[in-house]
């Protein structure tokens, strides 16, 4: 039995969208596991992981995801010239104004509302502030919030990796996210069990899957092929 990883024991509840909801100790532990296993990828074989923190992991990946949602570039532009406008500052040239916008779009909706305002509470020189000055305030918040969304996003493949399929379909699912050397690994499992399998019946799941299933059910995708 492996380490088990400390979580709320209460069963994670949904907002009023459905939506999953995590306590904060529960997402304080998957963001550490994350880290660790980023770190350190032997412990996600290592873990015990119940069902509770695998469902704070579905929120906390999904509260980053809406983390990292982006502004629209058209948002951007009109809000630049409301700046400039207020402030009574030469626009630049159309193309830079559109670059500006592009790169400020892909951070954080929020984010830039909250760089947006500092902007213009405090801006006092006589030129169109650039992205650098917008950027300024927020420090390395955007850093921080790609950081974790590709932790989280990390944690959940691998562990769906290792995950159990139960059924033929789940198995055909799970083998074709794997990598080749994984699903070669079966196939070759299959040749040793079917005698009327023949190397050119690879490409085609189907015709081999049903023959491994069940191993796969037992041991999960990176179990052992044969006993």
């Amino acid at each position: 039995m492996g380490d088990v990883i400390s979580f709320d024991p209460a069963t994670v509840p949904a907002d009023d969208a459905g939506l999953l909801v995590a306590s904060p100790l529960v997402l304080e532990d998957v963001d550490a596991f994350a880290a660790r296993t980023a770190r350190e990828p032997f412990w996600l074989d290592a873990t015990e992981l119940p069902a509770p923190f695998r469902a704070a992991l579905a929120a906390a990946l999904a509260e980053a995801r809406r983390d990292l949602e982006p502004c629209h570039p058209a948002e951007i532009v009109d809000a630049l010239a409301v700046l400039a406008d207020r402030h009574r500052l030469d626009l630049p040239d159309r193309r830079a104004l559109e670059m500006d916008a592009e790169v400020m779009a892909a951070w954080p909706r929020d984010l830039w509302l909250r760089a947006y305002r500092t902007v213009w509470e405090r801006w006092s020189w006589r030129r169109m502030p650039t992205v650098g000055d917008f950027r300024g305030p927020l420090g390395d918040a955007i850093e921080r919030r790609r950081r974790r969304h590709d932790l989280l996003a990390t944690l959940e493949a691998r562990l769906r990796a290792r995950s159990r399929p139960e059924t033929v379909p789940d198995c055909m699912a799970a083998l074709e996210r794997t990598g080749p050397g994984v699903r070669q690994g079966w196939f070759n499992a299959a040749l040793r069990r079917d005698p009327a399998l023949t190397p050119a019946d690879r490409a085609d799941l189907a015709r081999w899957v049903t023959v491994v299933a069940p191993r796969i059910a037992a041991v999960g995708l990176f179990g052992p092929a044969d006993e």
